[in-house]
């Protein structure tokens, strides 16, 4: 994608400039042809073929996503430890009611330092994962995660679990962005939003494996009914690291890097034998090459600075977007289950016992968004998820005004378990699959950490809201936080209709020409990409294309503007004697 061209007229032209066409002139064209069309081949993979293809890429990015099963399993832990009858026989103060309760300053000041410790441990991932690579980065934080584990298992007061659950957030921080950018580059176009969204089924998969555990852990009177949990998290480092030192390193970052055979090496690696032709391998890396020195233009230096600049400065508004929008999208209801229903009037066995079949709808939302990912885009999920979201927060308001009876509180539980299957469904997985495409490549493991740092803190003011709209010593709102949250719900809509554009089925050189020619977010899906060339059409354009070999460019014939509007032919018609100047379709 040397240059592309855009002519509606015959005296205005919109096209790459000299400074972008001599930024690729360096490469061999020859290879930079054979690479597009491994692109092309890609494209026209379903997704078994894809599978077979590339399935070795496809094992070692569901390798290093799995580290975020520490994550998921802590995080649903420490929520639900403050109903743990152990940890509050451990813990616990008693409330105005009588019962043992965690303080709700405790509560999120457990969940918040976590978070605390996630950005610092993203800025560290942003750093070193650019710097020294994937691997190198994956190992060390698993070497981290083992010593800070004892931290939290040996602790006796909650003030020495604060200071644990700082420092375990360190390498959960690492590891929660350099998993997605790890798949996003080792994938390929077919599979990279599948392999992206697993990166749910991290996060679902360990909240489900901490509510078999808790689950279990209720017969358990004594501090060993909540030391135990930290305890299995040893079981997850040390073959996580050894096998990582095994794993290929991202074929992108060995581009960046200049280590251009290194980078040929993995990609025939990570494809079945024989997969690649003579030159394939060399042309694919050409290929790369292109689309690094393109995006050297607006990020040279690859820091983050350059993140608001240019082109790539809508590229981040909507990564920071895309992240705001999974937290506030009224999901967060569900993350302290437990204690709601407890507070209501459900006895702890049936709410430990809703809140497993609560994670495993992670697992089942993971499965169906795979399916539909495959069936309709990243934005029409997102839309629908939020969607239907609305639908049952709602109903959980409502049904928080009246006389709690059990059927309310199970249908209220019924409603929450509706909600997370929607969340894993669509925003919880769909999320990795765009923001692991979204970025330049020079940007990407930068522009994820910012993505999720942002998501942090507003993790860390989502959750100090919900501790104190459940908790009963505080503003015990209960289930009528729903409505709050049904607000939140409103505002991610709006956002996400009007400013996410649609990025599944693009390579990563298309989409910096997409958002390098300003097109609209709701005209992703209407733009033709032929070959070397981008035209823009819509559902109310006909254009005839002709391809001049010499110079690469689109002539668009048949379309005449009159004030800005696109006109019919009987309106043509009607204006066919008048002049009208010629005019560029404006993309911004």
């Amino acid at each position: 994608m040397v240059g592309a061209t855009f002519r509606t007229s015959p005296t205005e032209v919109v096209k790459l400039n000299e400074e972008q066409i001599k930024a690729v002139s360096h490469l061999d064209p020859e290879l930079v042809r054979i690479g597009h069309e491994v692109i092309e081949k890609q494209k026209k993979e379903t997704f078994l073929q894809a599978w077979r293809n590339h399935g070795r890429a496809a094992g070692w990015s569901i390798f290093l996503t799995s580290a975020l099963l520490m994550e998921g399993f802590d995080t649903a832990i420490i929520n639900s430890f403050f109903a743990l009858p152990a940890f509050l026989k451990s813990f616990g103060v008693k409330g105005k009611n009588g019962k043992l309760a965690i303080p709700a300053n405790y509560q999120s000041g457990l969940v918040n330092i976590a978070y605390v410790g996630q950005c610092i441990g993203l800025f560290l991932n942003g750093y070193c994962q650019e710097r020294f690579g994937s691997r190198k980065t994956f190992i060390g934080g698993m070497i981290l995660m083992m010593a800070t584990i004892f931290l939290a298992f040996f602790a006796v007061s909650l003030n020495m679990l604060l200071a644990a659950e700082l420092a375990m957030g360190i390498p959960w921080g690492m590891f929660q962005t350099l998993s997605t950018a790890y798949a996003a580059e080792i994938c390929p176009i077919q599979l990279r939003g599948y392999l992206n969204a697993f990166a749910s089924v991290g996060f679902g998969g360990g909240s489900f494996i901490a509510s078999g555990v808790l689950r279990a852990c209720l017969s358990i009177t004594n501090a060993y009914g909540w030391r135990l949990p930290y305890a299995l998290q040893w079981v997850w480092p040390l073959p996580l690291a050894l096998g990582c030192y095994f794993a290929p390193e991202s074929p992108w970052w060995l581009v960046r890097k200049g280590r251009h055979e290194e980078a040929e090496k993995v990609l025939i690696r990570c494809a079945r034998p024989g997969f690649y032709s003579e030159k394939e391998a060399q042309g694919y890396v050409a290929f790369m090459r292109h689309t690094d020195s393109l995006e050297k233009l607006d990020a040279k230096g690859g820091n983050w600075s350059e993140m608001f600049k240019g082109t790539n400065l809508r590229r981040t508004e909507i990564m920071l977007g895309v992240w705001l929008v999974q937290l506030w999208n009224g999901n967060i209801i569900t993350g302290l289950t437990v204690e709601m229903l407890e507070n209501a009037g459900m006895s702890a066995a049936g709410a430990f016992n809703m809140n497993l079949v609560l994670s495993a709808m992670s697992i089942v939302g993971v499965a169906i968004s795979w399916i539909a990912l495959g069936w309709t885009g990243r934005r029409t999920i997102y839309l629908t998820g939020i969607a239907l979201e609305a639908c049952c927060l709602l109903p959980i308001g409502i049904l928080g005004t009246v006389t709690q009876t059990k059927a309310r509180l199970n249908a209220m539980g019924g409603l929450m378990i509706i909600i997370n299957l929607l969340f894993h469904f669509s925003l919880g997985p769909v999320c990795y699959s765009i923001v692991g495409e979204l970025p330049s490549s020079r940007l990407r493991s930068r522009s994820i950490v910012l993505g999720r740092f942002v998501y942090v803190v507003s993790a860390i003011i989502g959750s100090q809201l919900r501790a104190r709209m459940v908790t009963a010593t505080a503003w015990n709102w209960q289930a009528k936080s729903a409505y709050f949250w049904l607000g939140c719900n409103l505002l991610c809509f709006t956002w996400t209709f009007f400013r996410l554009p649609e990025t599944g089925g693009f390579s990563f050189a298309e989409l910096d020409m997409l958002f390098a020619s300003k097109v609209p977010t709701r005209q992703f899906k209407k733009v033709k990409i032929n070959n070397e060339a981008i035209t823009i059409g819509t559902e109310k354009q006909i254009f005839d294309h002709d391809h001049d070999e010499k110079d690469n460019e689109v002539e668009i014939h048949h379309v005449e503007v009159k004030d800005g509007t696109i006109l019919d032919e009987e309106e043509r018609q009607v204006v066919q004697h008048e002049e009208i100047p010629g005019h560029v379709p404006t993309l911004a």
